[in-house]
C-alpha cells in the first residue's frame, strides 16, 4: 500500500527570524515560511496609482520574488490550512489580507495569528485564538501607503525639474527636514513613566550612544526571537512598535543569556530589563535649543509625532542624501537640504507641517477604528496635493523638464590631456569625464575609495554607482580581485577575524550584519550565506542567457 503524505498546516510570516522562532515552538505537522516582506507592492520606478480611477493602486510582484512566490503558492495549495503570523500592526494586517487574496484564503476565517509576544506559551495562546482579518486596520495601512507614495512620487517629479534628477523626499522626511531647520525648544521634558518605543529610543541614544537604525535592528531581533540553545528559543520583548515595550512572558534576565548575546545586544537588553523590572522610568530630558542626534527624538515626542517606527530610516535617508550632516552630534542643514526646503515650501509647505502630518495620522487612526472611510481620506489628500503639484510644475514654464546633476570637479587629472576630470552623473550612475570635452573625450568609471578593506585581498574597497543610481562596493583591484557586493561596508571590523563587516538590508524587516570573510567562524550557518548563494545563482543564470542569446545571433 502506498504511503500517504500528511498535509501540513502552513504558517506565513514576513521575517525569516520570526519563522525560525516559530518553528521551534511547533511540531513537524506545521510548515513555517517567510515571505521576506511584501511579495507584491507598488512599483518603485513609477507612480503605480491611477488617479483617474479613484487612486487605485497597482501591486506588482517585487523584483526577485517570483521564485519565492511560486514556492509559497505550491505550499499553500498543498496545505491543510493556512495561517498568517505577520506583525501585530496595520502593515502586518494589510500584508495578511493581501496574502489571503493571493493564496485563496477566506479572510473571514480564523486565519490571523495576532501575537505581540513571541515566547512559546504566548504564541501558542495567540495561535489558539486566531481571528479573521481586521479589514479596517488593513485599510488604514492601504491609505497611508497610497498617500505616502503619491506625495513622494509627485514631489520627486517636481524636484527633478527644479533641482536635478534623483532629488526627492517623502512626507515624514520633508517634515523632519523642516523640524531640523527650525528653532528648537529649550526646556526640560518629562515623557512619563511608561517605556514607550520613543522613550527607549531617546534613552538608548543618550546612554548607549547607539545609532537609531542600530537600536531598531536590535529591538526587532529581541522581538523576533533568539536561540538560547539548551535554554530554549523565543523573544525577549513584546512588539517594539506598539504603545509600550514590555518583557516577554519568559522574562529572561540579561545575565542568564549573556553568553548568547553580542556586546550591543547585551547592553541594550540590560538597559531595557533594568528600566522595566526595576521600575526605573523616571526620565527627564533637557533640551538645549540645538538639534542633536539625542534631542531630535525628544522633539518629536513634544510635538506629539508618533514617528519612532519611521525615524531611523528617515534620518538615515536625510544623511545619506546629503540633505543634513552631523557635526559634533548636531544636525546641520546642507546647501542641498536648503534647496530642497526652499523648493518645496512655496507650493507644498502646508503638506509637510507637523499639523498636517498629525492630522493625516489621526484620520488614519479613525479609518482603523472604522469611524471614517479610507477612500475619502485618500481622495481628499491626493486631489489637493495634485493641485499643488500642477501649480508647481506650471510655475517652471519651459524648465519643466528633468535636469542633470551639475558636474563636480574631482582630484583626478586626465591621463590623455592633463586637464582636470569632472564627476558627472549619467544614465548608469556617476562617471569621470575630461573637462576638455569635446576636444578630449576621455571618460571612465568613478570610484569613490573607502577606508574599509576588501575582505578577499586586503586592498581598498571602492564605491560605485551603476544603473538607476544603484550603489555597489567592490575591490579597487577589480577585475584582478572579483570581490563585489550591494551591501554597505561598516566602520567597525569583525571582532573574530578583523575583516570588514557589511549590512544587508531588506525592504520590510530588520537588516542583518555579517563578516565579509566567508571563512570566518561567524559565517557558519549565517542566513547571509543563502542570500549570497541565491544572488550568485541568479547572476550566473543571467550570464548564461546573455551568452546563449549572443551565440544564437
Amino acid at each position: 500500500m502506498a504511503e500517504t503524505t500528511q498535509l501540513k498546516t502552513l504558517i506565513l510570516t514576513e521575517s525569516a527570524g520570526k519563522a525560525r522562532t516559530i518553528k521551534k515552538f511547533l511540531g513537524r505537522q506545521y510548515l513555517i515560511m517567510s515571505t521576506d516582506g511584501f511579495l507584491k507592492d507598488l512599483p518603485k520606478s513609477r507612480l503605480g496609482i491611477d488617479a483617474e480611477n479613484g487612486y487605485a493602486p497597482e501591486y506588482i510582484t517585487v523584483r526577485g520574488k517570483s521564485p519565492l512566490l511560486k514556492e509559497i503558492e505550491k505550499a499553500a495549495l498543498n496545505a491543510r490550512r493556512v495561517y498568517f503570523a505577520t506583525n501585530p500592526d496595520a502593515q502586518g494586517e494589510f500584508l495578511a489580507g493581501q496574502l489571503c487574496k493571493m493564496f485563496g484564503v477566506n479572510s473571514k476565517s480564523n486565519c490571523r495569528i495576532d501575537c505581540t509576544d513571541l515566547s512559546k506559551d504566548a504564541f501558542k495562546l495567540a495561535f489558539a485564538n486566531a481571528r479573521p482579518i481586521d479589514k479596517n486596520l488593513a485599510e488604514s495601512f492601504r491609505v497611508r501607503k497610497i498617500i505616502d507614495k503619491f506625495a513622494s512620487h509627485k514631489i520627486g517629479e517636481y524636484l527633478s525639474c527644479k533641482i536635478y534628477r534623483g532629488v526627492k523626499v517623502g512626507r515624514f522626511r520633508a517634515m523632519l527636514l523642516k523640524i531640523i531647520a527650525g528653532s528648537q525648544p529649550d526646556e526640560e521634558f518629562d515623557p512619563g513613566k511608561i517605556l514607550t518605543p520613543g522613550v527607549l529610543l531617546e534613552i538608548a541614544l543618550r546612554d548607549l550612544k547607539f545609532s537609531a537604525p542600530k537600536i531598531r535592528f536590535l529591538l526587532e531581533q529581541f522581538y523576533e526571537g533568539l536561540n538560547f540553545e539548551k535554554d530554549g528559543c523565543g523573544g525577549l520583548i513584546t512588539y517594539p512598535h506598539g504603545e509600550k515595550i514590555s518583557l516577554s512572558a519568559d522574562k529572561r534576565t540579561p545575565d542568564s543569556i549573556k553568553q548568547y548575546l553580542n556586546e550591543g545586544q547585551f547592553q541594550l537588553y540590560d538597559l531595557i530589563y533594568k528600566k522595566i523590572s526595576g521600575g526605573d522610568l523616571s526620565e527627564k530630558f533637557n533640551l538645549t535649543g540645538d538639534c542633536t542626534e539625542f534631542s531630535l527624538p525628544v522633539v518629536l515626542q513634544i510635538l506629539k509625532i508618533n514617528g519612532e517606527e519611521f525615524y531611523p530610516a528617515g534620518i538615515s535617508s536625510l544623511l545619506k542624501r546629503n540633505y543634513v550632516k552631523l557635526e559634533d552630534s548636531t544636525f546641520k542643514i546642507t546647501d542641498l537640504g536648503k534647496k530642497v526646503l526652499n523648493a518645496t515650501e512655496e507650493f507644498f509647505g502646508e503638506f509637510f507641517t507637523v499639523d498636517c502630518y498629525n492630522d493625516i495620522a489621526k484620520k488614519i487612526d479613525e479609518v482603523a477604528a472604522g469611524k471614517i472611510e479610507g477612500q475619502k481620506v485618500i481622495e481628499d489628500f491626493c486631489s489637493e496635493f495634485d493641485k499643488a503639484f500642477n501649480a508647481a510644475m506650471t510655475s517652471l514654464g519651459e524648465d519643466a523638464t528633468p535636469k542633470d546633476e551639475p558636474p563636480v570637479m574631482s582630484d583626478e587629472v586626465c591621463e590623455k590631456c592633463g586637464r582636470p576630470m569632472m564627476i558627472r552623473r549619467g544614465r548608469y550612475g556617476l562617471f569621470l569625464s575630461c573637462s576638455g570635452y569635446p576636444e578630449c573625450k576621455n571618460a571612465k568609471p568613478y570610484l569613490n575609495y573607502l577606508e574599509q578593506k576588501c575582505p578577499k585581498c586586503g586592498a581598498r574597497l571602492a564605491k560605485r554607482t551603476v544603473s538607476r543610481g544603484k550603489i555597489f562596493y567592490g575591490c579597487e583591484k577589480f577585475p584582478t580581485c572579483d570581490f563585489s557586493t550591494w551591501d554597505e561596508p561598516q566602520d567597525k571590523p569583525c571582532k573574530i577575524c578583523g575583516a570588514t563587516m557589511f549590512i544587508h538590508r531588506f525592504r520590510d524587516r530588520a537588516p542583518i550584519f555579517y563578516c565579509g570573510n566567508e571563512n570566518c567562524s561567524s559565517r557558519e550557518n549565517h542566513p547571509i550565506n543563502k542570500i549570497i548563494a541565491e544572488s550568485r545563482k541568479r547572476s550566473e543564470t543571467m550570464k548564461n542567457r546573455k551568452k546563449k542569446k549572443a551565440e544564437s545571433n
